[in-house]
C-alpha cells in the first residue's frame, strides 16, 4: 500500500469484531510507530496496550466524561449521532484491545508541547500501520476531560494523555468523509 492511499483510505472504526488481535502484530504496529520524529529526539511516548479486564476499567472510567463531551456534541452532531457516541463509550465499538499513547511532560510549557506534539506523530504512524495491516481504530480525545483519572489507573501520573484508541478488526466501512480543507496561503 503506498502512504498517500493509506493516509485518504484509513478511517475511524468504531464497531470491530470480537476477534482478538495478535499480541505480536500490536507490538509490530507498536515498535514501527516509535519511529515518529519528536522533538529533540526525546522520544517521549510511552504506549500501554490493554485488553480484557483492563479495558474494562479504562471503559468504566472513560464513560465519566459523557456529560462533558455532550455539550460539545450538541452543537455539532444531531441526536442520532450523540446518542451513537454515547453507545461507543460504553463499549469502544467491541475493540478486543485498547492502545493508549501518553507521554512525558516536561515542567516548561514549551517542552510539553514538544512532547505532546512527537507523542501525536507516533499515534498517527500506529493508525496507518494498523490500516495497513487490515485493523482499524479510533483516536479518541474524548477522555482527555478525565485524563488525571486514566493516568491514575495506568500508574503514570504527571504524563500526559495522548489518546485512547480502541483497535481490532473493523466490523463497517464508514464513508470517505468529505475534507474540510483550509486555504494554502503562500507567501513570497
Amino acid at each position: 500500500m503506498e502512504l498517500l492511499q493509506a493516509i485518504k483510505e484509513r478511517r475511524t472504526i468504531r464497531r470491530f469484531k470480537s476477534d482478538p488481535v495478535p499480541r505480536e502484530l500490536l507490538e509490530q504496529l507498536i515498535q514501527g510507530a516509535m519511529w515518529a520524529p519528536s522533538a529533540m529526539n526525546e522520544q517521549p511516548w510511552k504506549f500501554f496496550v490493554l485488553t480484557g479486564e483492563a479495558k474494562q476499567g479504562l471503559i468504566h472510567i472513560a464513560e465519566g466524561c459523557i456529560d462533558k463531551l455532550d455539550i460539545r456534541m450538541q452543537t455539532l452532531f444531531n441526536e442520532k449521532m450523540r446518542t451513537m457516541v454515547r453507545g461507543y463509550f460504553k463499549n469502544f465499538g467491541g475493540a478486543p484491545a485498547v492502545v493508549v499513547v501518553v507521554t512525558k511532560m516536561p515542567e516548561e510549557r514549551v517542552y510539553q508541547r514538544g512532547s505532546e506534539y512527537g507523542s501525536s506523530a507516533a499515534m498517527q504512524n500506529f493508525l496507518l500501520l494498523a490500516h495497513e495491516a487490515g485493523l482499524g481504530a479510533c483516536w479518541m480525545t474524548g477522555p482527555l476531560w478525565v485524563e488525571e483519572a486514566v493516568l491514575e489507573y495506568l500508574g503514570c501520573p504527571g504524563w500526559g494523555l495522548i489518546s485512547l484508541t480502541p483497535v481490532g478488526w473493523p466490523d463497517q466501512l464508514p464513508p470517505t468523509p468529505p475534507r474540510k480543507h483550509l486555504t494554502i496561503e503562500w507567501r513570497d
